[in-house]
This record gives C-alpha cells, structure tokens and sequence, in this order.
C-alpha cells in the first residue's frame, strides 16, 4: 500500500523519522493481504463454505504483524514508537471525530511530536469491504472534515491517504477485483 500524506495549513512540521519508516512498512501490505485472502477464498471453496467478502481484518493483521516487528506498539489500527501516533481507520464514519480528537487530545496528553490519522481512499474502500464502503471513513471524509477544522488549533496532526500499489499475480488480481464487487 502506498501513504500519501497532507498537511493542514496550520502545521508546518516536516514527517518524523517514524512517519516516513511507517510508509516504507506499509510497502507490501497489500499484496501479502490479497495473497492471504485469495488463499483463504479457496479454502472456503474447497471446504464448501460461504467465501469471505471483505478483506478488513487480513489487512489489519497484515499490517500490525508488520509494524509489530518494526517496533511500533499498538492494536486496533492505534500504533505509536516514539514520539509519534497513526490510527488507521477503516471504521464507520460516524467515528470520524473521535479519531481527530484522539490524535488532538494525545499530540498535549501524551506529548507526541506528530500524530496522523489515515483511511483509504473511496476505491480502495470499496475494494477492501464491498457492501459497507459508503459508510466508513475514507480520505476524502478525513480532508474535508480537516477543512472544517482549520483555524481552530495547530495541533500537530497530518491525514494521510492508502491507496493499492502492489502489484498481483493474474489470479489474485480477478479474485480481488472480480466479481465479489458486484455482489
């Protein structure tokens, strides 16, 4: 997965050490999450049970595992090292603003230099979970929520946006892509 971040106006800090090793991390996340759910997909055949349709909670496993071993703490999308915070939500959008108050609250409570708050853009959403995607929280939700936000604090707070960028072998890429979508 690709992490493209935005800055808000207000803050003028440049990404941590940590921010720029948590995207190089989440380098991979993708196509090790579409190898497993493809893999998991076909178990499910062969054993003749219903097919997962979603593919949320492989790719937080996938990308806990992976910043487990880079020496972030954390679960359920909330991980720090240092000085710096990352929620990564796919949740509903309705829990928009707590994940801004968090990373607010915690850049003064728990004196973290950056916090960052990161979704997925609306096509890669709808990829990772096909019935549900409208309702959760998305990049373009977070910028225009940021938007909203401006003039009212400088906290030190960045948004980011992951987009799919690993490439899938040509079996995977029908199985994730195909038909699943449609249903």
């Amino acid at each position: 997965m690709r992490l493209r971040l935005v800055k808000p106006n207000w803050y003028h800090g440049n990404p941590t050490p940590e921010v720029t090793e948590l995207i190089q991390s989440l380098e991979g996340v993708w196509r090790e999450s579409a190898n497993i759910f493809s893999l998991e997909t076909k178990l499910s055949l062969k054993q003749s049970r219903r097919c997962p349709l979603g593919m949320q909670s492989i790719i937080n496993q996938v990308m806990s595992q992976k910043l487990e071993k880079e020496g972030w703490a954390g679960v359920d999308g909330r991980f720090s090292k240092n000085r710096t915070w990352v929620r990564v939500t796919f949740r509903h959008q309705m829990s928009l603003g707590s994940d801004f108050l968090d990373a607010i609250r915690l850049a003064k409570a728990e004196d973290y230099e950056q916090c960052i708050v990161v979704a997925a853009d609306d096509e890669f959403l709808r990829v990772i979970t096909p019935r549900d995607w409208r309702s959760l929280c998305s990049f373009p939700k977070l910028s225009a929520q940021l938007a909203q936000l401006e003039g009212y604090f400088e906290a030190p707070l960045l948004i980011g946006e992951l987009t799919p960028v690993s490439p899938l072998n040509r079996e995977v890429q029908q199985l994730v892509y195909g038909q699943r979508l449609t249903l």
